[in-house]
């Protein structure tokens, strides 16, 4: 799948303030601390974020842990399943999830060292 150039820019934005937060302690720290301000002075710019959203940075530095990150519950009454999902479901197709946390969870386990893909 082709990243739009938007969303292209994004990663690239990212993986410098990444590429900062390693490189720089008190950078993290403040950016943890208060991303907003941090963001605006990293950039240049202000931030333009709409009242009711937020920033939240947290270090998830440490080798010995294994993070997750809960996505906002989604909206399922507003999802229609296409006909091929729907025949998954009422026929009792594995969809083979199990599987891919299994298989996940055993490379996890298996890592000496975590490089994102970014």
């Amino acid at each position: 799948m082709e990243l739009s150039e938007q969303h292209q820019k994004a990663q690239e934005f990212l993986y410098k303030v990444y590429k900062k937060a390693w490189e720089d302690a008190s950078f993290k720290e403040k950016l943890i601390s208060n991303p907003v301000d941090t963001l605006n002075e990293f950039t240049g710019k202000k931030a333009d974020l709409p009242n009711d959203k937020t920033i939240v940075a947290v270090d998830q530095t440490n080798p010995n842990h294994i993070y997750i990150n809960i996505p906002a519950k989604p909206h399922l009454e507003d999802v229609e399943l296409s006909e091929n999902q729907l025949e998954m479901v009422a026929g009792g197709e594995d969809s083979g999830f199990i599987d891919w946390l299994v298989d996940t969870y055993e490379t996890i386990k298996n890592w000496s060292e975590f490089t994102p893909i970014i």
